[in-house]
């Protein structure tokens, strides 16, 4: 477990090995490629075709099997990552807050509020957790990936 604390209206503990379950995270490769950084909102045809499967029910096509089969294996062999920005920013940072201290046993990372959309916590490779304790490693992406700290156990807004 891993908690947002500090100078922010609401303290938010983050279970990372609740992060595969979320449509958020991004696998490396796809976000290496620029195919995807986990920030995307849901578009108006993504919005028709849920709003239609509300209405008219959902029909299952003959492929899904091997869908199901398919987001399986991605999930048992990928290595993915989650954009910190959302989490931080629900935590309601105080006005006066200008910087992310990233904390581990040994040492204090710090980034800037401007940075924090670029932040990414890498929380699986190769479809295995990162650590035993379920922490997670953290990355800067701008146009690559860039290993800020490693086995990160705290996230305090300063």
């Amino acid at each position: 477990m891993i908690q947002i604390k500090g100078k922010v209206k609401f303290n938010i503990t983050l279970d990372p090995s609740t992060f595969i379950f979320d449509d958020r995270k991004v696998e490396m490769e796809a976000l290496l490629q620029g195919k995807s950084s986990g920030e995307e909102e849901i578009s108006f045809q993504d919005n028709y075709e849920w709003n239609r499967e509300i209405l008219e029910g959902g029909s299952k096509p003959p492929t899904l099997v091997s869908e199901k089969k398919f987001k399986k294996q991605a999930l048992l062999e990928g290595t993915f990552l989650m954009n910190m920005h959302s989490f931080i920013i629900n935590a309601e940072p105080d006005s006066d807050a200008t910087k992310v201290e990233l904390s581990n046993e040994d040492t204090k990372v710090q980034i800037t509020l401007d940075e924090l959309k670029t932040l990414y916590f890498q929380f699986s490779k190769d479809g295995k957790r990162l650590y035993d304790d379920g922490m997670v490693d953290a990355y800067l992406y701008n146009d690559e990936l860039k290993l800020i700290m490693k086995h990160v156990t705290g996230i305090a807004l300063i």
